[in-house]
């Protein structure tokens, strides 16, 4: 399966004075990802330490389509602007510690 870095940025509607886990709908956000993480999409993800609101993941999908018709259906994008889908890039990996 291919891979690919997916990075995530801020919406109209994200909280600067809030943390990740305290913005609107962090809840049905949080559910979301959980079930998409257990299907095996997500490799690793989460916001950068400077609390901005940028994200990143490493994904496993058949392509950037896919990835982006996975997040249609996060609550942060399709009921608010609160987080946003940005640049999706195809990674090939040359370095890999999982597979030790």
């Amino acid at each position: 399966m291919p891979t690919f870095l997916v990075e995530r940025s801020p919406g109209a509607e994200w909280l600067p004075d809030l943390d990740t886990r305290e913005q609107p709908l962090w809840d049905e956000h949080a559910a979301f990802m959980d079930d998409v993480f257990g299907r095996g999409l997500v490799v690793l993800a989460g916001p950068f330490v400077d609390g901005g609101g940028d994200a990143a993941l490493v994904m496993e999908a058949a392509s950037e389509a896919a990835i982006r018709d996975v997040f249609a259906a996060d609550p942060w994008c399709r009921d608010r602007d609160i987080l946003r889908v940005g640049r999706i890039r195809g990674w090939r990996i040359f370095l890999d510690a999982r597979d030790r």
